[in-house]
């Protein structure tokens, strides 16, 4: 083993400080991947606005134009874990160790979104015909595959003033008739 460490073109001695420095610095002669995995980089893979699953991405015009935004979407796909709790933790929430086995979750879960969606609609053949209108309407309203139609929250009847006051009439009538009955 050499007295010296080459840095920027210069030897530098390992006992001055910056020597010392520097072999902190430095990896161990055993040093491999395998045996260190951590600090290692998660991927998860998700839609460019195009359709196209992807893990990373270089174009900018691919996300409107802007400088950066595609290295902002990419950092999106990208995590870096640095111990085994933050790694099963990323792995349980979706993120995987390759971006190949990322892709292919993502298309895993766009096949089963398909298949949900295919049966969804065998079953509207079977609906009556105002809810096969309303899953149709909800179909176009988007181009994403829709497993499940979103319930519509249903309005309220609003009531009139003369509405409501012949109500409270009909509830006063029937506690008299129970006050009645009950002293009888």
């Amino acid at each position: 083993m050499s007295d010296y460490l080459q840095y920027d073109g210069a030897r530098v001695s390992r006992e001055s400080p910056l020597g010392k420095e520097l072999l902190k610095w430095e990896r161990k002669p055993d040093w491999t991947p395998e045996r260190n995995q951590l600090p290692r980089m998660l991927f998860k893979a998700s839609h460019r606005p195009d359709g196209k699953r992807s893990v990373g991405e270089v174009l900018d015009s691919l996300f409107g134009g802007s400088t950066g935004a595609a290295e902002q979407w990419s950092r999106r796909c990208q995590l870096t874990v640095y111990n085994e709790t933050e790694l099963s933790r990323a792995l349980e929430s979706g993120w995987r160790k390759t971006p190949q086995e990322a892709l292919d979750l993502l298309k895993a879960q766009d096949n089963a979104m398909e298949n949900l969606t295919a049966e969804r609609h065998y079953k509207d053949a079977r609906m009556s015909e105002p809810a096969q209108r309303e899953a149709a309407a909800a179909d176009q309203e988007t181009l994403k595959h829709l497993p499940e139609i979103p319930e519509k929250p249903r309005q309220r009847k609003v009531l009139s003033a003369e509405h409501k006051a012949k109500l409270a009439a009909g509830r006063d009538r029937a506690r008299e008739a129970k006050k009645a009955a009950g002293a009888a």
